[in-house]
């Protein structure tokens, strides 16, 4: 490492983890120090790898401040310690985040930095409540402005107001006076492109009255103009089936792929916490034997599947052996590493697919697993009469803990849902929740998960009997 690091000023956007940037993620994936805001959402912080140094330099109205000299001093500090340190903030870093002063003071230091933009809020945040801050024959202007400093915006154009809450009578009477007519729409967005949304609509009359009835907190935005009356027909952030709801999901990243995506089309805010980590074990000379001499190898996970092409190393060594995959999901994963499952059992464990196996299905059977898994379905195939053997090629190794920021968010905000994909996850889970941690609905997949999940005091709601996001989905969804 060289004697100097570098600083990271990365724009996390407004709330929607999905609104980091590419570059954002891969900056925050490598980080030795983080040093986050409060309006950073905890989604975008389990990006971070394990063994981050965390910081918190958040600021609250008229709560606990970190002050913006102390910033500078810890960004310096740790740069010149040869470490990378990313500053996580909201939105974008120089539009109201100060991060021109903290480029200022690293440019000073001599300390190397890179600026990573952010989507920032006064665009992001009304485009998720349905509000274009410009649009062709309405707007043509937008002017953004911190609280009620509204210089210059009169009518035909858009006012964007950032931490305008405590004083938005005196910003609403600012745009008065630079043009908005009482009778001009007005909006203020609480918790912008998070789950926890919150739009008050009004206008420059009645506003600061509204939004006080509702209770709006900070962070909000606030839009004033005749744009404010499109999100009548434009708004779709609220509509998702799964609107307003955090999901997390506990599987490993080899079970989980492409889940949170599934789930995020439907408007859920996802968090992936997995329990477990895939660690492949080192192919044996004497698996391509054991392989060899197999009429059937079965898969019952993902993560299998994928380490299969380098334990195999030449596909000449199968002959004529067939395949067999627990679920339509794993056939899938099978297909994309050049294999057609030539049998599909029903999940989605390999209890059902024991029980399901066809008794033309003869021969020599090996069951390719993790070391997590026990051995029934080879017990229950031996019991037929039928020659099976397991082979494990990867381990399952527990996750004991997570990011602090992130355990302390769910402990004040929990979630309306957790998937477990197995009993361990369950368990483990169980074990590392912050105290006082809101009980959440789970859904589980397949009986056995859902026994042991409530063994240990979870509430599961749903079983879904597929290991998929639309499986999960459809379980979530028949809930309701």
């Amino acid at each position: 490492m060289s004697s100097v690091g570098k600083v990271w000023l990365v724009g996390a956007g407004p709330g929607d983890p999905g609104l980091l940037t590419r570059k954002g993620r891969e900056v925050l994936a490598k980080a030795d120090v983080i040093l986050y805001d409060r309006l950073v959402s905890p989604g975008i912080l389990l990006g971070a790898r394990p063994g981050v140094l965390w910081i918190d330099a958040g600021k609250t109205p008229r709560g606990k401040r970190m002050e913006q000299g102390q910033i500078h001093q810890i960004l310096v500090k740790y740069a010149k310690k040869g470490l990378r340190v990313v500053r996580c903030k909201g939105g974008d870093p120089f539009v109201f985040g100060r991060g021109g002063e903290e480029a200022e003071a690293l440019w000073r230091a001599k300390i190397p930095f890179e600026v990573v933009s952010g989507v920032t809020a006064g665009i992001a945040v009304p485009a998720y409540a349905g509000i274009p801050v410009t649009h062709r024959g309405v707007s043509t202007e937008l002017s953004f402005r911190i609280g009620s400093r509204a210089e210059g915006s009169v009518h035909g154009k858009t006012l964007v107001g950032y931490m305008t809450v405590e004083g938005l009578a005196h910003f609403l009477q600012a745009a008065r006076e630079k043009g908005f007519s009482d009778r001009t729409p007005a909006a203020i967005i609480q918790n912008g492109t998070t789950p926890f949304q919150r739009v008050v609509t009004g206008t420059v009359k009645n506003l600061a009255v509204l939004a006080k009835k509702a209770q709006i907190r900070p962070p909000a935005v606030v839009v004033v103009g005749d744009v404010v009356g499109l999100r009548k027909s434009l708004q779709w952030w609220e509509k998702g089936k799964l609107a307003g709801k955090r999901i997390v999901l506990t599987g490993s990243e080899a079970l989980g792929q492409g889940w949170r995506e599934a789930l995020e089309e439907h408007g859920a805010e996802v968090w992936e916490i997995p329990m477990s980590t895939i660690e492949a074990i080192p192919p044996q000379l004497s698996w391509r034997a054991r392989i060899r001499r197999a009429n059937w190898v079965v898969f019952t996970s993902a993560a299998a599947v994928r380490l299969f092409p380098a334990i195999l190393g030449d596909w000449r060594l199968m002959g004529a052996c067939k395949f067999a995959a627990v679920g339509k999901i794993n056939a899938k994963v099978l297909a994309s590493i050049g294999i057609q499952a030539d049998w599909i059992g029903r999940g989605p464990g390999s209890r059902e697919l024991a029980e399901g196996w066809p008794k033309w299905a003869s021969g020599r059977v090996l069951h390719l697993s993790g070391n997590a898994g026990d051995n029934s379905f080879v017990q229950r195939l031996r019991k037929r009469g039928i020659q099976a053997q397991r082979l494990v090629v990867y381990r399952n190794i527990a996750n004991r803990s997570f990011h602090p920021p992130v355990q302390e968010a769910l402990r004040r905000e929990g979630a309306d849902w957790v998937v477990f994909a197995s009993g361990s996850a369950a368990i483990r889970f169980r074990k590392v929740m912050p105290k006082g941690f809101p009980t959440p609905q789970v859904v589980a997949i397949g009986p056995a998960t859902a026994r042991t999940a409530r063994s240990v005091g979870w509430r599961v709601k749903s079983i879904a009997t597929e290991p998929s996001a639309q499986g999960v989905l459809r379980a979530i969804l028949k809930a309701g």
